[in-house]
């Protein structure tokens, strides 16, 4: 357990990985995408290796694995952003822990926010089809004009809306990419175990680490 100051804390969680595994529904979408163009195919566990930092890099990934040309990746990465946009929670499920964490950090009225490299409409989609969007104050998806983690700005952007005056500020994450935007943002971060991300917490080297979120709760004391 952690022993803040003040226990005033909110919490920003990422999304794929950390909250849903989406990968499901991902791999649903592109493999119909792969068709499409006559590629090959990807295993979910390959796909689940390259989430984290937006469907274009995505797509520029999988059309590299499946020994696309360069020139498909813009094309490839139109068709799945459709198809995947249309259908974002059909085969997705919670990742473990994660339902019975939320509704008791919500009813303990703990400030929660969404941080994601996730399309803000897809990700605003997928939380309403699964009716947990209004555990979130606030939520921040990829958008133009704003950087996607590890870069802070969407880290920022979620605290600066929140606007929450001498709060302890907890990024929650299964990835680099939210391990290095909490420290460029000045706050702590808190890795989850079991996520999409073929590093260790050693090499990550988070503030804290936990096998999963069933554990969160206990361990921040609330």
């Amino acid at each position: 357990m952690i022993s803040p100051i003040n226990k005033k804390i909110a919490l920003i969680f990422d999304l794929d990985g950390t909250l849903v595994h989406s990968v499901p529904d991902m791999h649903h979408a592109i493999s119909k995408t792969l068709k499409e163009f006559e590629l090959g195919s990807i295993s979910e566990e390959q796909l689940q290796l390259f989430v984290g930092q937006g469907m274009l890099k995505l797509s520029e990934r999988v059309v590299k694995f499946c020994g696309g040309e360069q020139s498909l990746v813009e094309p490839v990465y139109n068709s799945y952003r459709k198809k995947y946009s249309e259908v974002p929670y059909k085969y997705s499920r919670y990742m473990k822990g994660v339902a019975n964490t939320l509704n008791y950090l919500f009813e303990k009225k703990i400030p929660m926010s969404v941080c994601t490299n996730k399309r803000q409409l897809v990700t605003e989609k997928l939380l309403g089809q699964m009716n947990i969007d209004h555990y979130f104050k606030v939520i921040v998806g990829a958008q133009d004009g704003i950087k996607l983690k590890p870069n802070k700005e969407m880290v920022d952007l979620v605290i600066s809306n929140l606007n929450l005056d001498d709060f302890s500020y907890f990024m929650v994450g299964d990835t680099a990419n939210d391990i290095e935007a909490a420290r460029s943002a000045g706050i702590k971060s808190i890795f989850v175990s079991g996520g999409y991300t073929d590093k260790s917490a050693k090499v990550l080297n988070p503030d804290y680490v936990l096998k999963d979120m069933g554990e969160l709760s206990d361990f921040l004391g609330v």
